[in-house]
């Protein structure tokens, strides 16, 4: 049997449930995982043998919720005063991020973005751009970007009526194009449908979206309930709340992908469970916001798929994993709260189960995402405490290699795929010419 890469001499992690491989070796032909085993395979040759010893193999992660024009943003000056969510949004986010944004710069910052991703060990984005003056067209240019890198992407733009309808309308028809256009046919960036939130889209919008989606079957990204503003804006306007008022409409099926949660009431909780919404989970984020912490335990309890995502913050997944583990432990005074096991699902399997795709898992049949690390553990990797000890102690420096769809993009820590160099300095002209003055 010929395959085109083997992986071999490393310690496989199939999953977060196992098995656990130690040594074993992972074959891939055609995109796709054919084999994986213990020790050394029998009669197999390879066009490209990718030697793993001293590493550890794992399913490549991924971010279930980002924004990667959002590293323009890294370090801006902000002098504006922010007290809560709503002063992020209103005072600094919108005006001085979103609003600015033309093809140019997100072009800019994607490319930059994909690539700081794929040498942390993310295969995978679900990506959300807000840029409502870089209509129409940009999704296109974001796919170029990610797919020149080599990084799997499902490309949205956020639909919002806070700039009029006419450009929300736009919003809801960039999403649309974009995915007749990308969805039916071979690829590694696809799309999806997105809003913002109740307070940004009116029921007639929100109503309009869930009809595209059910069109396309594409699947819907939401902001939920980042902060308490949106529950008091949804009460106010309303007399629901946000849960309620999208039950109301008709809107919740197992394709949403609800955002953030931070705020939802145990009733929503219920809503949500019996809906099948699946909830992407961005601690860092939530934590920069001053949003609170999202009641992840009490939505796992209830059955709900959660993911993880970057926000397009801290965007090192194996960041993201190890303050997931914490974060609860520490809001529930409880060690027991949330396993390594759980989290480090909630980053492979859970992201890909809430993107319908197969992936997430070292198994046959499965997509070729696949993360290499080297082993920089100072104690000893047992099939037992492997899993913690990824989520707990393990960072992105430590990815050796990386193959999406079958390919190798990241090779000695190095991205293959584009000069660093280059995107690095084009990201950097981008972020000042976006800062301007001092905000």
């Amino acid at each position: 049997m010929e395959v085109e890469v083997l992986i071999r001499d490393g310690v496989v992690v199939a999953s977060a449930d196992g098995p656990v491989y130690s040594p074993g070796y992972v074959a891939v032909s055609e995109g796709k995982i054919v084999d994986v085993g213990p020790g050394s395979p029998k009669n197999m040759t390879a066009q490209q043998i990718v030697d793993a010893r001293n590493c550890i193999i794992i399913p490549g992660l991924i971010s279930a919720h980002d924004h990667m024009y959002g590293v323009l943003a890294h370090g801006i000056p902000v002098k504006v005063a922010v007290q809560d969510f709503w002063d992020f949004l209103d005072k600094f986010w919108w005006p001085y991020v979103e609003d600015k944004l033309d093809k140019r710069l997100v072009e800019a910052a994607v490319r930059y973005a994909a690539v700081e991703r794929l040498k942390t060990g993310t295969t995978t984005v679900s990506d959300i751009l807000e840029a409502p003056n870089s209509l129409p067209g940009v999704l296109d240019v974001e796919a170029r970007a990610v797919a020149e890198a080599g990084l799997r992407a499902f490309l949205s733009f956020e639909a919002t009526e806070r700039c009029g309808l006419e450009n929300g309308l736009q919003g809801l028809k960039e999403n649309m194009e974009f995915i007749r256009r990308r969805n039916f046919r071979d690829g590694i960036v696809k799309g999806m449908h997105c809003i913002h939130t109740t307070f940004t889209c009116s029921p007639d919008f929100i109503q309009q979206c869930r009809h595209d989606a059910d069109e396309t079957g594409a699947g819907i990204q939401i902001h939920f309930e980042e902060g308490i503003y949106e529950t008091r804006v949804c009460l106010g306007r309303y007399g629901k709340y946000p849960a309620q008022l999208y039950e109301a409409l008709g809107f919740w099926k197992d394709d949403v992908i609800a955002s953030q949660c931070v705020k939802p009431t145990v009733d929503e909780l219920e809503i949500l469970a019996r809906r099948g919404v699946k909830v992407s989970h961005q601690p860092l984020s939530n934590g920069e916001v001053g949003a609170g912490i999202a009641p992840i335990p009490e939505m796992v309890e209830r059955g709900i798929l959660v993911c993880l995502g970057t926000d397009g913050f801290i965007t090192d997944m194996f960041e993201v994993m190890r303050n997931t583990w914490l974060i609860h432990k520490a809001a529930k005074e409880n060690a027991s709260v949330l396993s390594a096991n759980q989290v480090f699902k909630m980053a492979t399997e859970n992201g890909a189960t809430a993107l319908n795709i197969k992936a997430g898992k070292i198994a046959p049949g499965y997509k070729a995402d696949i993360t290499i690390l080297r082993n920089r553990f100072p104690t000893p990797l047992t099939a037992e405490n492997v899993v913690t000890q990824i989520v707990v102690y393990a960072t992105g420096n430590w990815v050796d290699t990386v193959l999406v769809d079958g390919k190798l993009v990241v090779s000695k820590g190095q991205i293959l795929t584009v000069d660093e160099d280059v995107v690095r300095e084009e990201c950097m002209k981008a972020a000042t010419e976006l800062w301007g003055e001092s905000v």
